[in-house]
């Protein structure tokens, strides 16, 4: 809907940080929420149905230089992940965003894809924009009998 902010939580969350490390005035906090819903909007309205996403077989035959990150817990990547996979935990993305590699493309993984989904578009949103999704996650790349 125009005008409306497609997601209170984010838009939200950015006002809070505002405020809490400048001291904002309510003006400003109200215009970095405006300015935090056009840079998602802008996203939004460019995004196709698959935009940043991979399959297990794009990820295993064009990508193959690509850096695997493994989003899951750490019992789940300690009990087995993708041979070469660094492990970052999704709630930590974007703390350890400087970590990952600006010069190849960046693959996230969780299960299913549904966690580094979320942190590949808050990665996205920082400017990341080499880092894609597997789509399926380590299930999908399991079932496909990939390594």
């Amino acid at each position: 809907m125009p005008g409306k902010c497609w997601n209170r939580t984010i838009c939200g969350a950015l006002c809070g940080v505002a405020l809490l490390l400048g001291g904002a005035s309510a003006a400003q906090a109200a215009s970095a929420k405006e300015a935090a819903r056009e840079l998602i909007s802008d996203y939004l309205m460019e995004a196709t149905h698959t935009a940043g996403m991979v399959t297990v077989e794009q990820a295993r035959g064009d990508l193959r230089g690509a850096l695997f990150v493994d989003m899951r817990e750490a019992p789940q990547y300690q009990a087995s992940h993708i041979e070469g996979a660094i492990h970052k935990e999704w709630r930590e993305a974007l703390e350890d965003m400087d970590e990952i590699p600006d010069d190849r493309m960046v693959i996230l993984y969780c299960g299913t894809g549904a966690l580094s989904a979320q942190a590949g578009f808050a990665m996205r949103m920082l400017g990341k924009r080499n880092v894609l999704i597997l789509r399926g996650g380590y299930e999908d790349w399991v079932k496909a009998g990939a390594k």
